[in-house]
């Protein structure tokens, strides 16, 4: 389900320019597979905001077939990347791609469960007085976001920018009559809890974006 006019869409994803050949045919794939990656709305904008923040170090938690880590790491040449995952299926796959590329030498791939791993990245941290990350993407179990957020929060430094995709997940958020809505209402529930959380702290500012399939854009305060 597209939340826009599928028109709009359309007009927009007209000016989209992969990064480069690779990215071009890597998404192919993905799509004729129907495997998760970013939407190519979302792409476009997360190429500009990566101009603006200029991030030197970017957490990614979820990682399908590595996509969106590739793309990272091609867009911002001198930026390391820690992407984590637990699905037994995308991990090999993702592996793969990362090992027969150059980018893949900056990423780090992290696989188990988000939350352990995220919990472990934080003792790293905390015993190597190491500096933080300055941009987080997530993207993976909807009902999570809260849980991932909170301790990806800990992870960054003082303004770094946190944006979380598929935030109104297929029109479900908003409309129950939307097809799939009810089998889905305990992620939307989590989703909304998330939202209204974010939007309540004083500390953060946050911007909600139609963009794809919707887009959760947080800064933190410096």
């Amino acid at each position: 389900m597209n939340i826009t006019s599928d028109k709009i869409t359309d007009y927009i994803n007209g000016f989209y320019a992969p990064l480069d050949d690779d990215l071009a045919k890597f998404r192919e794939r993905n799509e004729e597979d129907r495997i998760p990656l970013i939407l190519r709305e979302t792409e476009t904008f997360l190429a500009f905001l990566l101009m603006l923040v200029k991030p030197e170090r970017i957490l990614e938690i979820g990682t399908a077939y590595g996509y969106s880590a590739l793309f990272f790491a091609k867009k911002c040449p001198d930026a390391l990347i820690t992407t984590i995952d637990r699905n037994e299926h995308f991990i090999p796959v993702a592996r793969e791609n990362f090992d027969c590329r150059e980018e893949g030498r900056r990423i780090d791939f992290r696989t188990g469960d988000a939350d352990a791993v995220l919990d472990e990245m934080i003792e790293e941290s905390a015993a190597n007085d190491s500096c933080g990350f300055d941009f987080v993407f997530i993207d993976a179990g909807k009902s999570h976001y809260r849980e991932f957020f909170d301790r990806a929060e800990k992870l960054c430094r003082p303004g770094a920018v946190i944006v979380c995709d598929n935030i109104f997940m297929r029109g479900w958020l908003v409309d129950r009559s939307y097809e799939g809505a009810k089998r889905h209402r305990t992620n939307v529930k989590y989703m909304r809890q998330f939202l209204d959380y974010i939007n309540e702290r004083d500390d953060l500012s946050v911007s909600l974006l139609s963009s794809g399939d919707g887009l959760a854009v947080i800064r933190l305060s410096e």
